[in-house]
């Protein structure tokens, strides 16, 4: 059965990719659970009176809400350190702009202890705005465990705290991100939603809430002039989702001067907020009892991106300003950041935390904070409290006693003491309110463990029970009963989070054990291909390297060290790759590493071949250079192209936080290549040409760097199809999608230097900045010539003009694109026709294929793609001749397609890296999906994503058939050669190499005619190197499960391993796609 299944790797291949299917499908059914939701409702209002054993004393007078409204400034992505500067983060000196200190006033409001209070505001993983509003809506514990709900809008189903706003007869309304109204679609009064996937746009969300959000706040009870008249009246909640400092990251960076620009105009939004507000804020007036939240709904790295765990990514800020007691302060002017005469009662007998922490900033774990920690699930609980509306029914956070304190400010500067009645009250109240958080966590925890599916531990409930018999106990001690409620919130929050990472154990052990037999299956067929699948000589019986070995030890013995085998290193080298995954510190410098791994792999072929040559008399001179120029190319992508990974803070969270380190994941101009930008000012500075206009320095730099690359990579690529079947037109539309390419970045990179406005048609190209260039009477040639062809075909073809002056009227960021798409799938096309016609078949159809992969990937990449995938079209070309140039001196070639399948499979996951990727939702680079578009269009956002993430791992697959098929061909040449000059040895063939140089070897001239005795050895070579890759890459996918499901309870499970197995499935599935598609068009 091995045998047949070596013979025919396509359907090998797909039969192991549907067991290492439902092995992975098993897997997640058990890993990835869903919490068990509940639909009932609160209707306990949210205070209790201390005292009264936490029911909810229906005959006790209910207080006054503290608050009537609440309007809510949400600023995506809103980093702590853009507000709040206080050694917690640092910026980084790669930054070309530093981030912080660009939002003075809001920075000045958080320290007004008079009126406001500020927060770290911190979320759980994943940083995704869609989950992060679940969360601050329903107060329940978010995380990946429900994977399945992590990424979608749809309507909230949970009790959430809209539903109890508007039960309560409240008219909400929200302006912005559109995702409010998707995941609460009947609970506004009236909304402005805008669309927020457009990351390249800045401003329309925000230009679109800036336009409404005043007219609102003047006129909470309707709008009466004629401009605004179509807003309603609202009250209860206002929430303004602004998204520009989220795109601005996505599309810039965080340390940009666009981001200093959003800034910027955020605080000038937030100032003039503040304003309004506070004409109004006075006794009698609408907004006295408003409170205005200003917050971030998660953080972002220094690339921009978010998603995962990292301190980076789930650290915001929230400033909290009670607009009535602000009123009273003096409005906007300067107090006090210590004490004030509005000071009310310190609370740090009730709080674990105090907030004294603020004055000495010695705040939050690592004592190096100005604001203490919030979790964003106990926002929940205090809205609800602070607006009098019950507390969501699956709400796990705690009440804050520093929100609930603020209201005292405002009471306390009404009566003018703290010591009075008012300044009794909160703490009464905050006791009350804390006691029904306490009886609502209970109750939902006791209704969740009494349904199906769900269960806790005996333990657990006793504890829990002892717990909140105390917190509910009757006492005359208020601060007493404050403590022991907050106790037993904390205590309810972790055995909650315990309960949910409860796996379906049975379930991961069946996948797993699934996927470790189709993997045991899968290695013995690959092992069976590099053994018994060839008929060369020596290669019958055990394994060809062993022979071989033997041979070079008994010749190179002299040399007197234990060297391994080339195939030893290489399964150590995938070993490592494999294994490394189970290692936190591997994670975190995974790109890096897996360059040196392929530098070790490279080392050992031109060592090995080395070894071939100096016992068969060769020289060693094109061995060293070989060796030498895959080693610099690689070590220059991972110089250039890998990303540090975002969790370089993860570790240093573990001990003592330092400094934000400097490698940040980073991209654009003002990450790596700001390297490659001073090698190229070094280069124009040396050839003289420093003296020319800035312009014409930015154009050299430019080509230097991308142009020459990318042309240098169109006409590599073209000319190792030479010689085959494919057609001209083919060939010509290749090339097309390649400068169109061009073209595109070239416009890019000029429309961010400013050379070319944003948004330049190809008509106001040609006529406002090149025409004018042309001479007048080359000008005026020209003009005749293009009258003289275009006339003719205007008056055969009308509607040609309408096509035409429609294209060249579109923008270049849209309209080059496009013509990349369409020109590369049109070759696509004539390729399925070529290939369905058996025109094109094995090595010649899978370049052709990458080849068009290949102007894809980089017109989805960023800028300095061209010249990373140029170094790897280098590196994999040395390591196919030194592949060739061994197998020339060795008695079999056999081994070479393993050999190749390895080197390949670790190229794969180098160029995914080396691209600036990273196995994290954070490392997405979201700005692929809008090229060619402004708009977002989820099928071809998601390809293009999916093309940007995944294409360069899928290049270096496809590069697999001609490198196996150039070695054997060579290693052909060489055997036609020993055989013609009698001798029987790697020298006497090595020697007679020389006699046919320049001839076609019978291994070419059966190239493509699927039969003869010639072909056999390549065959069996690529069978065995496309079986021997997809084994790497199942290993991996493999390990990546394993150690998922054995580290499910580490700290950083869902910010580091989990998206690192989510990853290697997705590569494991690319994979087995090309491999198998690779397998088919070689039979």
């Amino acid at each position: 059965m091995l045998r047949e299944l070596s013979r025919r790797p396509g359907r090998c291949l797909a039969l192991l990719g549907l067991l290492y299917a439902a092995a992975l499908a098993l897997f997640i059914y058990g890993f990835l659970l869903t919490r068990v939701h509940l639909d009932q409702r609160n209707p306990d209002p949210p205070w209790a009176p201390p005292g009264s054993g936490g029911e909810s004393g229906a005959a006790a007078a209910r207080p006054q809400a503290p608050y009537d409204r609440v309007v809510w400034l949400m600023i995506d992505a809103l980093r702590y350190d853009m507000v709040v500067a206080d050694g917690r983060y640092m910026c980084s000196p790669q930054q070309a702009v530093c981030h912080q200190g660009h939002m003075p006033f809001l920075s000045a409001l958080a320290r007004r202890q008079d009126a406001a209070r500020a927060f770290m505001f911190v979320s759980d993983a994943p940083t995704t705005t869609t989950q992060r509003l679940k969360a601050l809506a329903t107060g329940g514990l978010p995380s990946f465990f429900d994977i399945s709900n992590s990424f979608t809008a749809g309507a909230v189903s949970d009790d959430n705290l809209m539903d109890q706003l508007a039960a309560a007869g409240k008219h909400m309304a929200f302006l912005g991100d559109t995702t409010w109204g998707q995941l609460f679609p009947r609970q506004w009064a009236w909304s402005r939603p805008y669309p927020c996937f457009n990351v390249k746009d800045l401003h329309t969300v925000d230009d679109g809430v800036w336009e409404h959000l005043l007219p609102a706040l003047r006129a909470p009870n309707g709008s009466s002039d004629a401009a605004n008249a179509s807003l309603p009246a609202w009250d209860g909640l206002l929430v303004a989702h602004y998204l520009g400092v989220d795109h601005c990251g996505h599309s810039h960076g965080v340390g940009s001067e666009e981001m200093a620009d959003k800034l910027r105009q955020m605080d000038g939004h937030v100032r003039q907020v503040v304003g309004a507000l506070l004409d109004q804020a006075g006794p009698g007036g609408a907004h006295q009892r408003t409170l205005l939240l200003v917050s971030g709904d998660h953080g972002q790295t220094l690339g921009g991106d978010h998603g995962g765990g990292s301190p980076e990514e789930v650290d915001s800020a929230l400033v909290a300003v009670d607009m009535g007691a602000l009123h009273e302060a003096g409005g906007l002017l300067e107090h006090s950041t210590e004490s004030g005469r509005n000071a009310v009662a310190p609370i740090e007998v009730f709080v674990a935390a105090p907030a004294a922490c603020r004055t000495r900033c010695d705040c939050g774990v690592e004592r190096n904070q100005c604001m203490p920690d919030l979790p964003q699930t106990d926002l929940t609980p205090t809205l609800a409290a602070l607006l009098g509306v019950p507390m969501p029914f699956g709400n796990l956070g705690k009440l804050s006693a520093e929100l609930w304190q603020l209201t005292a400010t405002r009471d306390s500067a009404s009566s003018g003491s703290s010591s009075g009645p008012a300044g009794k009250e909160w703490q009464s109240g905050l006791a009350g309110a804390v006691l029904a958080n306490a009886r609502q966590v209970q109750r939902y925890l006791l209704t969740y463990a009494a349904t199906s599916g769900a269960s806790f531990s005996r333990a657990a409930t006793a504890h829990l029970e002892a717990l909140y018999a105390v917190a509910v106990a009757p006492t005359a001690d208020v601060a007493s009963q404050i403590a022991s409620c907050y106790a037993y919130l904390a205590a309810a929050a972790e055995v909650a989070r315990q309960q949910w990472t409860q796996f379906n154990e049975p379930a991961m052990l069946a996948g797993l054990s699934l996927f470790a037999a189709a993997l045991a299956l899968h290695a013995a067929v690959a092992r069976h291909s590099w053994s018994g699948g060839s008929s060369a000589p020596g290669s019958g019986r055990g394994s060809v390297s062993s022979s071989v070995t033997e041979q070079l030890v008994a010749r190179v013995g002299r040399w007197r060290l234990p060297v391994p085998t080339l195939r030893a290193c290489l399964a150590k080298a995938a070993l490592a790759h494999c294994l490394g995954i189970f290692s936190f510190f591997y994670l975190l410098n995974e790109g890096k590493t897996v360059c040196g791994l392929v530098a070790a792999a490279c080392l050992a072929l031109a060592l090995a071949t080395a070894r071939a040559a100096r016992a068969a008399g060769q020289p060693l001179r094109k061995v060293v250079v070989l060796g030498v120029m895959a080693l610099r190319c690689n070590a220059m992508m991972a110089v250039l192209g890998v990303a540090h990974h975002t969790g370089q803070g993860f570790w240093a969270r573990l001990t003592v936080h330092d400094p934000q380190p400097e490698g940040d994941v980073e991209r654009g101009w003002h990450g790596k290549l700001a390297r490659m930008k001073d090698i190229g000012g070094m280069v124009l500075a040396r050839a003289g040409v420093y003296r020319l206009p800035p312009a014409a320095l930015v154009v050299g730099q430019h080509v230097l760097l991308c142009t020459l690359p990318l042309v240098a990579l169109a006409l590599l690529t073209d000319r190792l199809q030479r010689g085959g079947k494919r057609g001209g037109l083919q060939r010509l539309l290749a090339l097309a999608a390649f400068a169109s390419v061009a073209a595109y970045q070239h416009a890019e990179d000029a429309a961010a230097r400013g050379l070319l406005p944003q948004g330049t048609s190809l008509a106001q190209l040609v006529g406002a900045h090149l025409w004018p260039l042309l001479p007048g009477e080359l000008a005026a040639r020209a003009h005749a010539l293009t009258s003289t062809v275009v006339a003719p075909v205007l008056a055969a073809w009308p509607e040609a003009g309408v096509l035409g002056g429609r294209l060249v009227a579109l923008p270049l960021s849209t309209l080059l694109p496009h013509a990349t798409y369409a020109v590369g799938g049109a070759a696509a096309v004539l390729w399925v026709a070529q290939v369905a016609a058996r025109q094109l078949r094995g090595a010649a159809a899978a370049t052709a294929a990458a080849q068009l992969l290949l102007a894809a990937v980089l017109q989805v990449s960023d800028r300095q793609a061209p010249l990373i995938l140029l170094l790897a079209l280098l590196e994999v070309a040395a390591i196919a001749r030194l592949l060739a140039r061994r197998a020339r001196l060795l008695p079999s070639a056999a081994g070479v397609g393993g050999e190749a399948g390895v080197l390949l499979a670790l190229v794969a996951a180098q160029l995914f890296y080396a691209t600036g990727h990273l196995c994290e939702f954070a490392g997405l680079q979201y700005t692929a999906g809008f090229i060619g578009s402004e708009d977002f269009h989820l099928l071809r956002s998601a390809s293009l994503m999916a093309l940007n993430t995944f294409g360069g791992f899928a290049l270096a697959l496809l590069a697999l058939p001609a490198v196996v098929q150039y070695a054997v061909e060579d290693a052909g040449e060489g055997a036609a050669a020993g055989a013609a000059g009698g001798g029987g040895d790697a020298a006497a063939a090595a020697a007679g190499t020389g006699t046919t140089k320049g001839k076609r070897s019978p291994a070419k001239r059966g190239r493509g005619k699927g039969g003869g005795s010639a072909a056999s050895p390549q065959t069996s070579a690529l069978r065995a190197a496309l079986l021997t890759a997809g084994l790497v890459r199942a290993a991996a996918a493999f390990c990546a499960a394993l150690s998922a499901g054995v580290q499910r309870r580490h700290l950083y499970a869902w910010a580091l391993f989990a998206p690192r197995f989510a990853f290697e499935a997705c590569f494991l599935a690319v994979a087995d796609l090309l491999l198998a598609g690779t397998a088919a068009l070689a039979a």
